[in-house]
């Protein structure tokens, strides 16, 4: 396997490299066998219309249909992403355990990583892998619509008053997301401001007495129905009580857009400004 990629890079030593999101360099050119790590690359993947080139994608993958209906890798198996002898793999720092993407770098994939942490990070994505691929002008088309579509977010957002807020990924433990993520980045596009602590990582775990505190006006979760399970059993304890008692608003997104840092993305924009539309 080792041989194929050093082969690789050798019949296309002429194309300058690229810089993934996370600093790592990708050498430019075709991909006719790619393994999609996460779902989040594997929607962008098919967005820029790379879905013939897939191979295999990784076990939590089920969106779109035909990503759905592909082979699925085994958990943190090295051996079942080599069988299918891919030409570029991707990965990204929202889904994809970073020691199997160590492994296959170190054994001399050709591996690609994003590190969406904003509308805009998203918008770069879209042009990386379009390069990176040779997919033509699907890069540009997918960024510019994602990019009009955040736009339209964070301009209807901008007339809202300013609220304090949290975005809870998950509730017990009670873990949120803190500046620096797409789902910061979420928030500010509807004119919240995150909460969360600052120096404790990008989604810490924080006392349930946060949401007692009368500076959190707005709670955003994904609508999924563990969550939902898991909020109930929280506003029966005292830490939930102004959540019970409506004293701060919750927000429900679609789980999979406001879950997954790919091409559906700026739905849970559009979604989480309507709703403040609705009762600002």
């Amino acid at each position: 396997m080792l041989v194929l990629a050093l082969s690789w890079a050798v019949a296309h030593s002429g194309t300058p490299p690229l810089l993934d999101q996370v600093g790592h360099r990708v050498e430019a050119g075709t991909a006719r066998r790619i393994v999609a790590l996460a779902p989040d690359v594997a929607e962008l993947a098919f967005a820029l219309g790379l879905g013939p080139a897939v191979v295999a994608v990784g076990p939590a993958v089920d969106y779109p249909e035909n990503a759905a209906s592909l082979p699925h890798l085994a958990a943190l198996d090295v051996e079942s992403v080599l069988v299918w002898r891919p030409d570029l793999v991707l990965a990204t720092t929202a889904g994809s355990d970073p020691r199997l993407v160590e492994r296959l770098r170190a054994l001399g994939l050709r591996t690609l990583t994003v590190d969406v942490t904003s509308c805009a990070r998203l918008v770069e994505a879209c042009t990386l892998v379009a390069t990176a691929t040779a997919a033509g002008d699907a890069g540009e088309e997918l960024a510019s619509s994602l990019r009009g579509r955040c736009a339209e977010a964070s301009r209807r957002g901008a007339t809202l008053p300013r609220r304090g807020a949290l975005y809870v990924v998950w509730w017990d433990p009670l873990i949120v997301a803190a500046p620096g993520t797409f789902h910061d980045d979420l928030l500010r596009h509807a004119n919240l401001s995150n909460l969360a602590p600052t120096n404790a990582g990008r989604y810490p775990r924080v006392s349930p007495e946060l949401l007692l505190s009368s500076a959190v006006e707005v709670v955003v979760s994904p609508d999924e129905p563990d969550a939902r399970a898991l909020f109930a059993r929280v506003v029966a304890t005292a830490a939930g009580a102004r959540l019970s008692r409506g004293a701060a608003r919750v927000i429900w997104l679609p789980a999979d857009p406001a879950s997954r840092p790919g091409p559906r993305l700026p739905e849970a924009y559009v979604a989480l400004v309507a709703e403040r539309e609705r009762a600002p």
